[in-house]
């Protein structure tokens, strides 16, 4: 996970010694040493050596090092800024199963460095040692011995969005514990504030504050009053002022804090086409708040039907409807106990008939939504756990069906560089898949044969989704990347970093990116493509702050925006796609926004080429006449050539 002070330079300190699956990852390039005759000769003896592997004592001193708030891609607690890293070049990476596990393999990864004994590396590692034989290719003489926990690099360049400001540490109090949530400055100032001590700065005096709003529980569409009463029930009217004007000024106010780089890269972008209709506001509740853990991590609530929505209040997962129905406790894990932490919710997933919840210290909460009320939940924790990893936080999940046992699969992205597989059916993980470094979001293509990997590193990687091997190393971003999705034509894919960047791909050709857009202001956190049988394809794209953006997934020219203020905890579509929930935890203004899909009456009338004309669809993801044999769609053809009717007039 990308830490505000990402890419230091101090990346020596994740000790994996103890993992029985750990294999040194491949050296730098560019080193100042060669691996001469006389280092071919040590290999070869070593590998005659017969004495026992040495233990762990002997890199006690490594291990003094080895602390929470590493600056290089982990989750930092410190609020002092760090080194940059030099950019570097890659190679391939090839993959090694052991036991399970994946991880770079290279003749030069048995290599240390010049302070490291020769011998004592390859005694630790005598076991892999076996694969080596006389038979070995030449080392090239620019490659050389590195610390046995840095991966090869992939291309890398100084960050831009996140490294300008200090930590801004928070601590949240769960009873007699105290578990520290990581926040940044980058975050926009909650609206009351900005509005008392900037805009009001500019005001008379007279002018009311914004605070003690008293607000329903419940905001529809009918309640709204233009500047009188916003969606999120805020009268800017008697405050002498509009729902724009202040837009304007908390857009230039927080535009102009944003890194000097970033600013000039976003100069040159053309302002978004903000003419599509695809949704409207249906309903806000402001009873329920998702709360936010780490700034980085925003996939807080899932939606299974607009009967079930989940969100996560850090040790709870709570679930509400769409009408704002009191919420009911799913999960309580405020006694789980974790590394002495209570488990602190880092990400939530839904589907598949299952509801897991990810945590800080790799555990996770597992439950059936088809269980009776009272069943107990499941807790388990990642494999190949290491007290010595910088971090074990879940970054993200997604789940999906196996391709051989059609059981329910999640796909665990963690901040210790690792995805791994877990099989809900036997809760027992069955892959787990080493990369260069943290790993900060997946979506597996909806046949189940390749999947997207993003992380700290820029690159995209399609990868092999049974082997995690990488076999498609895309280039579209210039900072860490954070969110992505698979459509469910299986043909496009979305990308979006920290340089607010947003990228799509095709899969019939992945040499460049298909478009390549920017996000309105505020780092995009979320990306989602909307489900086939629920109507034209969009991709919804949830920024950090005040935005949320649905892009027309056909030409990708224009789209949608709603604006707001506060922070976006997540989103969600219903699996028939009618309906979009938008968790905002702004502590005066916040609660679950719902938008319902409209334009139902635009039916096309297309013509074939034999000049006869017929009415269909064209812009879901399928035919019209083919959803009905798609087990993903869930909505029938009568139901689908209903969606839209207004029936608010008819007297029952």
């Amino acid at each position: 996970m990308a830490s505000p002070l990402l890419y230091g330079a101090d990346d020596d300190m994740d000790d994996d010694s103890t993992d029985p699956t750990y294999i040194p990852p491949p050296p730098a390039l560019s080193s100042p040493y060669d691996v001469s005759a006389t280092a071919a000769a040590h290999i070869l003896a070593a590998l005659s050596d017969s004495r026992p592997p040495t233990s762990q004592g002997e890199h006690d001193g490594h291990d003094a090092h080895d602390v929470d708030d590493d600056p290089a891609g982990g989750i930092a607690l410190t609020d002092d800024h760090q080194a940059i890293m030099t950019a570097q070049d890659a190679d391939h990476v090839d993959l090694l199963s052991v036991d399970g596990a994946y991880a770079p393999l290279n003749l030069t990864s048995w290599l240390m460095t010049a302070e490291a004994s020769l011998h004592d590396a390859l005694d630790q590692h005598a076991a892999a040692l076996e694969s080596l034989t006389m038979a070995q290719p030449t080392i090239p003489s620019s490659l050389a011995p590195v610390a046995p926990d840095q991966l090869l690099p992939l291309p890398n360049i100084a960050p831009t969005w996140s490294s300008l400001h200090d930590l801004d540490l928070e601590i949240l109090s769960a009873g007699d514990d105290y578990y520290p949530g990581v926040e940044n400055k980058d975050k926009f100032v909650d609206i009351s504030r900005f509005f008392n001590q900037v805009v009001l700065h500019d005001k008379d005096t007279t002018t009311m504050p914004l605070d003690g709003v008293d607000r329903p529980s419940s905001i529809t569409r009918h309640d709204l009053r233009g500047d009188a009463f916003d969606m999120q029930g805020i009268d800017w009217s008697i405050r002498n002022t509009t729902k724009a004007a202040i837009r304007a000024k908390r857009t230039a106010w927080e535009g102009s804090r944003m890194p000097v780089r970033l600013r000039a890269v976003r100069k040159n972008v053309p302002p978004s086409l903000n003419t599509e209709d695809f949704f409207a506001f249906r309903r806000m509740t402001t009873r329920h708040h998702a709360q936010i853990p780490h700034f980085q991590l925003r996939n807080l609530i899932a939606a299974t039907s607009r009967n079930d929505v989940f969100y996560s209040t850090l040790h709870q997962v709570k679930r509400t409807d769409a009408l704002g129905s009191p919420a009911t406790t799913t999960m309580d894990l405020s006694k789980e106990i974790s590394d002495g932490y209570h488990f602190s919710i880092t990400t939530l997933a839904a589907g598949h008939d299952v509801l897991i919840a990810g945590g800080f210290e790799g555990e996770y909460a597992l439950t059936g939504l088809s269980a009776s009320y009272d069943t107990k939940y499941t807790i388990g924790r990642i494999t190949h756990h290491s007290r010595n990893a910088k971090s074990h936080i879940t970054n993200h999940m997604h789940l999906y069906s196996s391709r051989h046992t059609y059981t329910p699969q999640v796909a665990f992205c963690s901040n210790d560089d690792r995805l791994r597989i877990l099989d809900c059916e036997t809760n027992t993980f069955t892959h787990s898949f080493v990369y260069p470094e943290a790993v900060n979001c997946s979506a597996t293509s909806p046949d189940g044969r390749m999947r997207v990997v993003v992380g700290d590193f820029l690159e995209t990687l399609i990868t092999n989704a049974e082997t995690g091997q990488p076999f498609e190393t895309l280039s579209a971003h210039t900072d860490g990347v954070f969110a992505c999705d698979w459509a469910d034509d299986g043909i496009q894919v979305a990308t979006a970093a920290q340089d607010t960047s947003i990228a799509i791909w095709d899969a019939r050709n992945w040499s460049e990116p298909l478009k390549v857009m920017y996000s309105e202001l505020s780092v995009p956190r979320c990306l989602k493509f909307s489900p086939v049988g629920g109507g034209p394809r969009v991709l919804v794209s949830a920024e950090a702050d005040d935005f949320v953006s649905i892009i027309n997934a056909q030409t990708y020219e224009s789209r949608q925006v709603f604006d707001f203020f506060g922070r976006t905890a997540g989103i969600d579509m219903t699996p028939d796609g009618q309906s979009l929930f938008v968790a905002n935890s702004e502590p005066s203004f916040g609660g679950i926004m719902e938008f319902e899909r409209c334009g139902w009456g635009e039916d096309k009338t297309v013509r074939r080429f034999d000049d006869d004309y017929y009415h269909t669809s064209p812009s879901d993801w399928m035919a019209d006449e083919d959803m009905d044999t798609d087990s993903r769609v869930t909505c029938g053809w009568r139901e689908r050539q209903r969606r839209g009717v207004d029936l608010s007039h008819i007297a029952v």
